[in-house]
């Protein structure tokens, strides 16, 4: 819409400039000249609204999440997972462990697991906004994972890296800290700290980031209820409110002959938007 808006714009603005250039001059004796002189005019405006385009593409931010729009988020084998493999409902959570509102937002997820026990699984993905500080503590979590306690370790993780104020631990952070929390989840520390430095586990993180961006996703948290996004740490009710539309979806789709273990895959990854539309897109 910005685009046809600003291409109409210079359309006018050549046609007017055309005809003012033309008002001092006999008419010419071939009539396509004119016609001719504004499609040159055009395309030239045109040229210049392309590199305008990219300027400012490039200078603002990318453009949010539309949260009345499905969008394609697959799921990963790294990804961890929490609920049942075949719920209606995939909540795909993008967070970090150094993010306050990341911290906020956990008891929702968990309270979300148990309202909807049958119904909803929360995948996780991992995105770094608090630059290396906040890796070590996903890989653990991640590395957690190959030992069946990845939830139990992310609930850990929480309750140690922030305090009831919410103010991140920051000495938390410290592998030692980190081997002890393992330790307490009652996991293989040796084998934790393997599998942290590990391919998988930093391969998770690498394509956690490739996945959610290119959904829009520049912040955590950010969740994708069935594709679609709600970001930050939102009031449980907000969250209740998409589920209910989203189930409603499946439950439809399901009783007309989609399989429920195929549900996700096959209506909100196959069928949903790829990437978010840029700003000038139409």
């Amino acid at each position: 819409m910005l685009r046809h808006a600003a291409v109409a714009v210079l359309l006018a603005l050549g046609a007017a400039a055309c005809q003012k250039g033309n008002a001092t001059k006999a008419p010419s004796a071939e009539g396509g000249a004119a016609k001719g002189d504004l499609e040159a005019r055009v395309a030239k405006l045109e040229k210049r609204m392309d590199k305008i385009i990219s300027i400012l593409e490039q200078a603002m931010p990318p453009n949010e999440p539309d949260p009345a729009v499905t969008y394609s988020v697959p799921v990963s084998a790294n990804d961890p997972q929490i609920g049942p493999a075949d719920a209606k409902i995939t909540i795909v959570e993008g967070f970090e462990f150094a993010c306050p509102f990341c911290w906020k937002a956990s008891p929702t997820i968990e309270q979300l697991l148990v309202d909807y026990p049958k119904d909803v699984r929360v995948v996780d993905k991992y995105i770094l906004i608090h630059g290396p500080p906040a890796l070590p503590p996903g890989l653990a979590a991640c590395a957690a994972q190959k030992q069946g306690k990845y939830a139990v370790m992310k609930k850990l993780l929480w309750s140690k890296l922030f305090n009831a104020a919410g103010e991140i631990q920051r000495d938390q952070l410290a592998p030692e800290n980190l081997e002890k929390a393992a330790t307490e989840a009652g996991l293989d520390v040796g084998k934790l700290k393997a599998d942290m430095e590990g391919e998988s586990c930093k391969a998770w993180v690498k394509e956690s980031q490739e996945t959610l961006s290119a959904v829009g996703t520049t912040g955590t948290p950010s969740f994708y209820i069935n594709g679609r996004h709600l970001g930050g740490a939102m009031p449980i009710e907000d969250f209740k409110k998409v589920i209910q539309e989203e189930l409603t979806k499946a439950d439809k789709a399901i009783s007309g002959g989609v399989k429920q273990s195929e549900y996700y895959a096959k209506v909100v990854v196959e069928k949903g938007e790829k990437k978010v539309k840029g700003r000038f897109e139409d």
